[in-house]
């Protein structure tokens, strides 16, 4: 069939076989999708309110609004507006391929060789020109071999080094995700700070005795009850002078933490410890605090980490040997080194009466207390009878003493019972995993080590945030009062509401974070999982 009476066709309505136009004859598609013109849709498919297709008869239903609201087929109505101006035709014939000439333009001689360092073709007369003397000259095939055959290299070659950029850019993302991990397990601890603020504590401790020893005061009737006052009165004041010193050298310490412009090592955090233990300035020069814009967060938070470490495994071995020593060192200060920082002055003469006993006690600031560093536990853990890694817990004892000694028992088996062979019985991808229950192993057992099965959990106030562990609570048909026994689940993101927090994965959150994909949509694992050996630390 010609182009043109197809064309023709589809600017007639189906129905009246006139043209359209953009009035009367304008073409409406049905629900069908056939279309005709609206005036045969007015007349001879108008049936009330509703419309049939003379081709397929299916019903398209128009309302009281009448034929005018069906859509207009635009593209058939530009068609026949604009087809008077269209130009059809025969398709023009395909212009003759350039055809490059074969033979050489000077000596009329064929192009059979190649110039490899010119990369151009030449002629057999070309190639004994002084032009040629010296360069690479090959046949044509021999020179396409060889550049076939260096493409071939150079393709390996861009392969391998794409798969080797693919494997640096997956290392690259493990470091940045254990560095996004660690910050987890610092912001953690800083929160775990700032919510259990030890000193908050003792405030409110030492307000109620103080309180008592006045009440006392004021109803002693003998010289023998006031003197046994006054003793409780010294015993009391001489524990809070220490632990003023203790926070006054620790504070000296935050601050030049602060404020300091270099990074510290461990000699310079040595010398530093001495400087203020000795009443004297952290390191020689100006004394000043930083404003907030030449503050460096980054270079802050590398000395807290580094003062962090340095507490761990210098001050806690050295209280261990009983050698803690910050007078004879040999630790000198670098050359040119001036840090800038805020060094507050020792005060002088302080409780005079007792200065003697507290110079033989106090001990320079230990960097939050390392040497009542929180239990730290390991799970080996197996999937599917293969051994995939271990997950270390650092259990927050000194807030949650009940749960600590529940899960540190458990996890040595000194009880009688505990969690090796334990299987993680809920996995619920990017959320948590649940484990704990060494009884039933499905979420419906587990006791406690206590004569009672269950108890009610520390108030910790821990938050509930990546990395972190707490006891699962037993279910309603044990009791409603929210019982802990011997389950735990470690959380993977932030839960507003969950308690009974009493400890954080330390190593192996990327494991966890592994072994939550292995659940189904109800939680189930696909795979046996199981906690091959666990102990302590």
């Amino acid at each position: 069939m010609e182009p043109v009476p197809e064309f023709e066709e589809l600017m007639l309505c189906g129905y009246c076989k006139q043209k359209f136009n953009d009035s009367d004859q304008s073409p409406k598609l049905l629900s069908c999708k056939h279309y005709f013109c609206l005036q045969c849709m007015r007349t001879n498919l108008n049936k009330g309110q509703e419309l049939y297709c003379v081709y397929c008869w299916k019903r398209t239903e128009i309302g009281d609004l009448g034929p005018e609201s069906l859509p207009t087929y635009a593209p058939v109505l530009c068609l026949t507006k604009n087809f008077s101006q269209m130009k059809l035709g025969p398709k023009p014939p395909d212009k003759p391929a350039k055809v490059i000439s074969e033979n050489c333009h000077t000596h009329a001689m064929p192009l059979a060789l190649w110039c490899h360092t010119c990369c151009a073709p030449v002629c057999r007369a070309c190639a004994t020109t002084s032009d040629h003397s010296t360069h690479q000259i090959k046949s044509q095939n021999e020179a396409k071999e060889q550049l076939v055959a260096e493409l071939q290299v150079d393709l390996a070659s861009m392969n391998k080094m794409l798969s080797e950029i693919q494997r640096l850019a997956i290392q690259q993302r493990e470091f940045l995700l254990k560095i996004l991990e660690a910050c987890v397990t610092l912001k953690t601890h800083v929160e775990a700070d700032l919510t259990n603020n030890a000193s908050h504590f003792e405030l409110t401790e030492t307000r109620d005795t103080l309180a008592k020893l006045r009440l006392n005061l004021s109803m002693a009737e003998n010289l023998t009850e006031v003197h046994n006052l006054y003793s409780s009165v010294s015993v009391e004041k001489q524990r809070l002078q220490l632990r003023y010193q203790e926070m006054y050298l620790q504070c000296q310490l935050d601050d030049l933490i602060r404020n300091s412009t270099v990074i510290f090592d461990f000699q310079l955090l040595k010398q530093a410890l001495s400087n203020i233990h000795n009443g004297e300035m952290a390191f020689p020069g100006n004394s000043r605090i930083l404003p907030p814009s030449q503050q460096n967060p980054i270079l802050f938070l590398a000395n807290y980490c580094m003062s962090q470490l340095y507490s761990r495994h210098v001050l806690t071995k050295q209280t261990v040997n009983g050698s803690l020593d910050y007078h004879n060192h040999n630790t000198i200060p670098p050359v040119n080194y001036h840090p800038q920082h805020l060094v507050l002055t020792t005060p002088k003469n302080i409780y005079q009466e007792n200065n003697l006993m507290m110079q033989s006690v106090i001990h320079s600031p230990q960097m939050r207390n390392p040497a009542n560093m929180c239990p730290l536990y390991y799970f080996n853990i197996e999937v599917n009878g293969a051994s995939v890694g271990r997950i270390v817990i650092e259990v927050r004892a000194d807030v949650a003493p009940k749960m600590a000694k529940n899960f540190g028992l458990l996890t040595t088996g000194e009880a009688g019972m505990g969690y090796k062979g334990c299987q993680i019985f809920q996995c619920w991808e990017g959320e948590s995993v649940i484990t704990g229950d060494f009884e039933l192993n499905n979420g419906r057992g587990g006791r406690s080590i206590f004569e009672d099965s269950y108890f009610l959990p520390d108030d910790t106030k821990l938050m509930a945030v990546r990395g972190t562990v707490g006891m699962r609570r037993t279910q309603k048909r044990h009791d409603n009062l929210g019982m802990v026994g011997s389950q735990f689940r470690i959380i993977l993101q932030e839960m507003r509401g969950f308690t009974g927090i009493f400890g954080h994965v330390i190593e192996g959150l990327e494991l966890v974070e592994k072994i939550s994909t292995y659940g189904d949509t109800a939680g189930k694992p696909t795979k046996n999982i199981l906690i091959a050996k666990c102990g302590k630390l």
